[in-house]
């Protein structure tokens, strides 16, 4: 063989050995680790939010950033601006009001700024300074704007509140500069958007308000298919007893008119329509009925249908909707929190098990807590607690977390446990003296029924005491000899408590204590009073009479608080409970309602109800001392409206409004259409604070 020869083979076999590999691409140093992907879709997954994972691997390490900086700014600093902003509508001038005012930073009495030709009511709060209020404003609506900004970095606007809070806070922004702007200028706008975007972030910004809204809307639909029957109703009742009194023009015995109230078609719509609402019934009906009594078999059906069979066919649509609308809701987070832990399982799994079964490691675990540690809404697992969790998950001890296992992740760290100490603080310094007799007989004290009972008994004499002293003091017996007798005796009480409360201490851990409700209000009230007893006995400081008496009445709500050993009470005390929680957004719906309402009420009517307006003389309003109910301010407006919804002077607001506005039909509009809300939130409002007490 020639040595070409061999030299080709030898090549050949050299190439043989060697293996291809393929151009490395370099990592992109933007893209996110499977770590941070699977955080991102736990942390989503507690919101019940699931983008997809497509989604979750397209995030870049930018918006990582803005996410986990969005997270940890978001509570409670934007709560804090919202509800600042919402506190603004009732401390800012009225928007009439502007033009008298002597300068931007001047303090200056409600009266001074609110003038009229005639006395005005006001709602007596002192108005902040309008740059006081801008600069509220704007610092609110700045930090707002941050967030929304990074709301918008990291992509988060698929969300529906997410929406609302962005679009909200653009538009303030917007109305702020122009509000300001104005200002400069010397010129006071009469109109502002500002009032109503504060309520659309409020809204935007509570979840279980922005629950309860979104309740409301999707049930809308099948209210008015009801309500629009009841209107019907309405409208053929009134057209039947429009042309059936429309020749009784003459008055009953009485003096009034037989057919009061009926004496035009529209006339007759609007005043069924107030029957069918049960104002001032029956005083629609009292003309007609006292002339002829046949005329009540009229009124006695038409409530029948109207009140009793719609209302009940209106809360039946609202409940079965609502019903929906929860299950719905319910359903969707659980099965985006399915899909999220899902995906995020497939990105952590790095180990096989014997029957081939993916799981994750103890480390990628414990890589996924070091990312989720970095947002303030997943609670945080600190180190020394990793093994507890781990072990939690690992329910068969194999060393790793199967798929099964992975899904309890959600439940676990939402629902964390709290770590208490076993000994209390007197155990852990002073062990000698734990161990002496008088240590144990305390301990025994504590931890038998003793200690209830002696409490109880305590709070009983206490009560039949206060009760006492509350008498003497309403019939004006009580003697200056006798506050300071009652005093004294308070202040042995306040020992009293104390005592009881130093011995629950010494053998309880605080952490342990610290844990329920009722030991912290007992603690903060028996230290608060006692703290005042003995500033009370101090000869160089004093403490009204009236303070302590009144700070005595707080001790006396710890007895309500025994009811619950009784079955009876305990019942209805743990539906109460439980109807607080699903409260807190249907009455933040029933502010934003009143909100949008009594904004626009001072906007239409504020400055132009008042005693001496011209328009206003020889109304029922004004006759009948209602002027002190109207929409010159905020606050005014709001309990103006308060009042309306609560079987109000209904036709005297309205003949108000219609009196003094420029728009014919307005006052009726802007009444009724509050009205007619009122009525969905409150069948929304019944259903969803009932339902889950039951």
């Amino acid at each position: 063989m020639s040595r070409a020869g061999s030299a080709s083979e030898s090549l050949i076999l050299q190439m043989k050995n060697v293996r291809y590999e393929a151009p490395r691409e370099e990592a992109d140093p933007s893209a996110l680790s499977k770590h941070e992907q699977a955080a991102w879709l736990v942390e989503d997954a507690f919101g019940g939010v699931f983008g997809g994972v497509d989604e979750a691997r397209a995030k870049t390490r930018t918006q990582r950033q803005s996410y986990v900086l969005y997270e940890n700014l978001n509570f409670p600093e934007a709560l804090i601006c919202v509800f600042a902003l919402a506190l603004v509508s009732f401390l800012e001038i009225p928007l009439w009001c502007l033009p008298n005012r002597k300068g931007v930073w001047a303090w200056e009495g409600h009266h001074a700024l609110c003038r009229a030709p005639g006395h005005i009511y006001l709602s007596g709060i002192d108005y902040l300074p309008v740059g006081v209020t801008l600069l509220v404003e704007f610092v609110c609506v700045a930090y707002l704007a941050m967030l929304a900004g990074l709301e918008m970095g990291f992509g988060r606007l698929r969300v529906g509140a997410s929406r609302l809070r962005v679009v909200a806070t653009g538009l303030l922004a917007v109305d702020v500069i122009a509000f300001a702007t104005c200002l400069v200028a010397g010129f006071a706008p009469e109109f502002r958007l500002a009032p109503y975007l504060r309520v659309a972030l409020l809204v935007a910004n509570v979840p279980e308000i922005y629950g309860a809204a979104e309740a409301v809307v999707v049930m809308l639909p099948k209210f008015f298919d009801v309500t629009s029957l009841l209107a019907l109703t309405v409208v053929l009742f009134g057209w039947f007893a429009a042309i059936t009194l429309d020749d009784y023009e003459f008055e009953n015995r009485e003096g009034v008119q037989v057919n009061q109230g009926f004496q035009s078609l529209g006339e007759a719509i609007y005043t069924m329509f107030f029957v069918a609402t049960t104002a001032d019934f029956p005083d629609q009906m009292l003309p007609s009925f006292t002339y002829d009594r046949a005329f009540g078999v009229f009124f006695a059906v038409f409530i029948i249908i109207a009140v009793f069979l719609f209302v009940e066919l209106i809360l039946a649509v609202v409940y079965n909707e609502y019903s929906d609308h929860v299950k719905g809701k319910i359903s969707e987070t659980f099965t985006n929190r399915a899909k999220g832990l899902k995906a995020a399982f497939e990105l952590l799994s790095d180990h096989v098990a014997d029957d081939g079964e993916h799981q994750i490691s103890r480390e990628s675990f414990e890589k996924l807590v070091a990312e989720t540690n970095k947002v303030e809404k997943v609670p945080r697992v600190v180190a020394d607690e990793v093994d507890f969790f781990f072990s939690i998950m690992d329910d068969d001890s194999s060393g790793a977390i199967s798929k099964k296992e992975f899904y309890d992740v959600c439940n676990i760290l939402q629902y964390s446990f709290k770590k208490v100490r076993t000994t209390s603080w007197v155990e852990r310094t002073f062990p000698h003296l734990a161990a002496q007799d008088d240590f144990q007989a305390v301990r025994r004290f504590v931890h038998s029924p003793l200690l209830d009972a002696v409490t109880t008994g305590l709070l009983v004499v206490n009560a039949v005491v206060v009760l006492i002293e509350s008498y003497l003091d309403l019939t004006d017996t009580l003697s200056s000899g006798g506050e300071e007798a009652f005093a004294a005796v308070e202040v042995l009480f306040s020992i009293g408590y104390m005592a009881l409360l130093s011995a629950q201490l010494l053998v309880v851990p605080f952490d342990e204590f610290w844990l329920s409700l009722r030991n912290r209000f007992d603690f903060v009230v028996t230290v608060l009073l006692f703290a005042t007893a003995i500033v009370w006995v101090w000869p160089t400081v004093h403490v009204s009479r009236d303070t302590l008496h009144r700070l005595t009445i707080l001790r006396l709500l710890r007895l309500v608080s025994k009811l619950e050993l009784l079955p009876r009470y305990r019942i209805i005390g743990e539906c109460v409970v439980n109807m607080l929680p699903a409260s807190v957004g249907i009455i933040g719906i029933l502010y934003a309602a009143g909100a949008a309402w009594a904004t626009l009420g001072v906007q239409l009517y504020g400055g132009l109800i008042y005693d001496g307006n011209e328009a206003l003389e020889d109304t029922d309003y004004l006759d009948a001392k209602y002027d002190v109910l109207n929409c010159n301010d905020y606050a005014m407006s709001f309990i103006s409206l308060f009042a309306f919804v609560t079987a109000g002077p209904f036709h005297e607001m309205i003949e108000a409004a219609e009196a003094v506005t420029s728009f014919p039909g307005s006052g009726y509009v802007y009444y009724i259409s509050r009205l007619a809300a009122r009525h969905v939130r409150r069948r929304d409002a019944s259903v969803a604070t009932t339902r889950p007490a039951l």
